[in-house]
């Protein structure tokens, strides 16, 4: 029964193949990745995030120095608890301040962390949400443009760049032939699973 199958479906894409090659189409073809990077809203956006990534990048590095800084306090605060000039109680003062200080550059630390992962995930999180926007728009514009050329098939030709649209980005409704082949690949279907697929 599969052998039939195939075979019927076989025959399905020949004769759709055999009108495809017969008849008159027009075929366009795309180049999404470069629509993508030249589309001058793109670059405005990507400005726009490098600039976020900037400023970011500045308050990192002010965090960074402040950390740095407190890490020179610590090392003094550690000297002075090693100077042997110092009473046992002067010396246990000093210690407890250097354990605070310390206390307090791993915090810092903790926050650099949180601050530059926050900092990434809503970079790339805005970077996701405009490319789809880019992406939505210029696939609106390839249908407008192939269906006032009266194409029938549209193909991305940016080989190998992913730019999250299908190869094929519109093809004639006409040319779909899922309903038959799904009616071949169901022919044997037990009644009730026959009608489930139905609804």
């Amino acid at each position: 029964m599969k052998t039939f199958i195939l075979s019927v479906i076989l025959l399905a894409l020949q004769t759709t193949l055999f009108n495809l090659a017969s008849a008159e189409y027009l075929i366009m073809t795309v180049d999404v990745g470069s629509l993508y990077d030249n589309y001058y809203k793109t670059k405005e956006a990507t400005e726009k995030l490098q600039g976020r990534f900037d400023t970011a990048k500045v308050q990192l590095d002010e965090m960074i120095a402040s950390g740095e800084v407190e890490v020179e306090a610590y090392k003094t605060m550690v000297e002075q608890a090693q100077n042997p000039a110092l009473s046992e109680s002067a010396r246990q003062d000093a210690e407890k301040d250097a354990d605070l200080q310390m206390e307090k550059i791993r915090n810092m630390q903790q926050e650099v962390q949180m601050f530059r992962q926050s900092t990434n995930n809503q970079l790339t999180q805005q970077q996701n949400t405009q490319r789809q926007f880019m992406l939505e728009e210029i696939k609106t514009v390839i249908l407008e443009v192939a269906q006032g050329n009266g194409a029938d098939l549209v193909f991305d030709t940016s080989t190998g760049i992913t730019v999250g649209l299908p190869p094929v980005i519109y093809a004639n409704p006409e040319w779909d032939n899922t309903a038959q082949v799904l009616e071949v690949l169901n022919a044997d279907a037990p009644a009730v699973a026959a009608a489930s697929t139905g609804n």
